[in-house]
């Protein structure tokens, strides 16, 4: 087998140079990178002229994470895992019960366990080993919120509901509003 070269083997003057560089003290690398480098300007190589061929698609770690619109339009099922999501952040908020808290902080753990989120995984586990142990005083208490909380609540239902109700155009007393006129 023979091998063709299309550039003209170094001469016995070009060697001589770099031994004496090398001697000096002069790494390999950088002699090398110093010979590659004359090369190249000595026949004008120039990276933008390099054209990739043939190049294979990035593996899928690499290619970056698809947008919710692009994810469900490749699998439709998952716009129902979104809806599920929702209505049990919904019933977290709204109707909390240490059972449903706690599958849920199970549940998050695993998922960031899953994915190497190690201490997210560690912060979520003990969430449900606190509520673990505290559920049996939350479900004698029998009230996920305190008096004062219900208080509230029930006052802003009827202040937004005295403002709602407020429709003949004018502000609600105690409402300022800059003048536009």
């Amino acid at each position: 087998m023979t091998h063709v070269s299309q550039t003209p083997r170094p001469t016995a003057e070009h060697w001589e140079q770099i031994r004496r560089e090398f001697v000096s003290g002069v790494s390999a690398p950088v002699l090398a990178e110093r010979s590659t480098r004359r090369r190249g300007a000595i026949e004008g190589w120039r990276r933008s002229d390099f054209v990739p061929t043939g190049l294979a698609p990035p593996p899928p770690w690499m290619r970056g994470t698809p947008s919710r619109e692009e994810a469900i339009a490749a699998d439709p099922a998952l716009e129902e895992v979104g809806e599920a999501v929702a209505m049990a952040r919904f019933g977290l908020l709204f109707n909390p019960d240490p059972k449903t808290l706690r599958n849920h902080a199970f549940r998050r753990a695993a998922e960031s366990a899953a994915v190497d989120w190690l201490q997210e995984a560690m912060v979520w586990m003990r969430l449900a080993q606190l509520i673990d142990r505290a559920a049996h005083r939350i479900e004698r208490d029998g009230q996920p919120f305190r008096d004062l909380g219900y208080i509230r609540a029930a006052w802003l239902q009827h202040a937004h509901g005295t403002l709602a109700d407020d429709g003949d155009g004018q502000d609600a007393p105690g409402t300022d509003t800059p003048d536009t006129a």
